[in-house]
């Protein structure tokens, strides 16, 4: 069967269709709406201006400096240390058997271009000079003025015999432990000045190479003093740890290097026995430059005072050195430093605890700094009758030991000034070759 559509169904259809178009036809028209607005026009960039070039290097690196020259039969082993320029390139190393020939480039004879001391000139004439010069360039082939020096090969063998010899090493403990209110800048600007003088004036007088220092006030005017008073062969390293108590190693660069350094931190060394402003100890290991000797130092400042906190704290703190050395005895080792106490039968600062037992009791450590090996009568101006700065050295270290006086192996100097230190240094000789 059919539906019948009704013609009003069919107009109510036709006019909703209408009103839709309709509808639609408004909604075009709302978005049919012209905006019309002028282009901005942005401001004209500044014409690009190349940066002007730097202008050019002209300033020569320093000389070399710390010049060693170690004399062996028809042979000459040099060595040198490089200028801290950022932009050093390298070395020129120059001969000849006259100053004259060596000043005229005519005349004298390349040795090594870019050269790494140390640098050995074989071939030569035993007894004989020999003058070399010394050229710095820099990465622009700035040249330095150039440094000379003279030197002569021998079949003499080394002989170690006074302070000044350079065959020798001195290796010395000293405490600054500076009196009226210490090396911290907090005198006078005359007293600092004097007390500096006064502690290099020990140090250089003596020939000391190379210097375990305990009780460093403060860094700035440590390192200026290293700089100014003991001069730029002298190089230095100092510890973190000891707030205004801190130990540091000075030595000369002419006739070491240093070739690593090392506070230590790990257990034991990270304890209480080593916390606040204790001193942990301070490892640094040396080389020769005559030869390639090379040996370790342990800078030791063990905790102060005599009661029997003080003691306590003491006692385990040589215990643990002691069993590092123990268990790292692999080179030619030397302990020194302040250990705050005496090795002498019966004697000591703490009388409730032994406090450097385990130093004493060690076969592998033979203790340089006790009777009678020392002259007590050297001894009058100061407080103690021996001594609580020590030097103990294993047996390798021992083989290269010459006495330091007549028949000591260890020995020290005396200054009498308290207004530098209580501490007299104490201090040995190795030979270098």
């Amino acid at each position: 069967m059919f539906a019948v559509i009704r013609p009003a169904l069919r107009v109510g259809v036709l006019a909703g269709r209408i009103a839709i178009l309709v509808a639609f036809i408004s909604v075009e028209c709302a978005y049919n709406q012209r905006v019309e607005a002028p282009d901005s026009v942005a401001p004209p960039s500044p014409p690009f201006v190349p940066p002007s070039p730097p202008p050019p290097d002209t300033t020569p690196p320093g000389n070399a400096r710390s010049i060693l020259s170690t004399p062996s039969p028809q042979q000459l082993q040099i060595s040198y240390e490089p200028p801290p320029d950022g932009d050093y390139k390298g070395t020129r190393i120059y001969w000849a058997t006259t100053p004259t020939n060596l000043n005229s480039a005519a005349t004298r004879t390349l040795l090594c271009e870019n050269c790494s001391a140390p640098v050995t000139h074989t071939g030569l004439i035993n007894g004989n000079s020999y003058f070399y010069l010394f050229i710095n360039y820099d990465q622009q082939m700035n040249a330095a003025s150039g440094v000379t020096v003279t030197a002569i090969p021998t079949n003499t063998a080394a002989t170690c015999d006074n302070t000044a010899d350079d065959d020798c090493l001195q290796i010395a403990s000293f405490n600054l432990q500076y009196f009226v209110s210490g090396f911290d800048g907090s005198n006078s600007a005359s007293l600092q000045s004097a007390k500096q003088t006064g502690a290099a004036n020990v140090i250089l007088s003596a020939g000391f190479d190379i210097v375990a220092l305990q009780e460093i006030k403060d860094y700035g005017i440590f390192t200026a003093w290293v700089s100014s008073a003991l001069g730029n062969d002298w190089g230095h390293i100092i510890s973190a740890s000891g707030c205004s108590a801190r130990t540091a190693f000075i030595y000369r660069r002419s006739l070491v290097s240093l070739l690593s350094t090392e506070e230590l931190a790990a257990p034991p060394f990270n304890s209480a026995n080593w916390d606040g402003c204790l001193r942990k100890p301070l490892v640094a290991i040396f080389k020769a430059k005559h030869s390639d000797r090379q040996f370790r130092l342990i800078n030791l400042h063990l905790k102060s005072g005599s009661d029997s906190a003080s003691c306590a704290t003491r006692q385990p703190q040589a215990e643990d050195v002691t069993n590092y050395y123990n268990n790292t005895n692999t080179t030619a080792t030397l302990i020194l430093g302040d250990l705050n106490d005496e090795v002498k039968n019966g004697l000591g600062i703490c009388s409730a605890h032994d406090t450097l037992n385990s130093f004493e009791t060690n076969v592998g450590l033979n203790i340089l700094t006790q009777s009678p090996q020392l002259d007590s009568n050297r001894f009058t101006n100061i407080p103690y009758s021996s001594t609580i700065d020590h030097l103990m050295v294993n047996a390798t270290f021992q083989g290269w030991l010459v006495p330091a006086r007549a028949t000591f192996l260890a020995d020290i100097v005396t200054h009498g000034d308290l207004n530098i230190s209580d501490h007299q240094p104490v201090f040995l000789w190795i030979k270098l070759r």
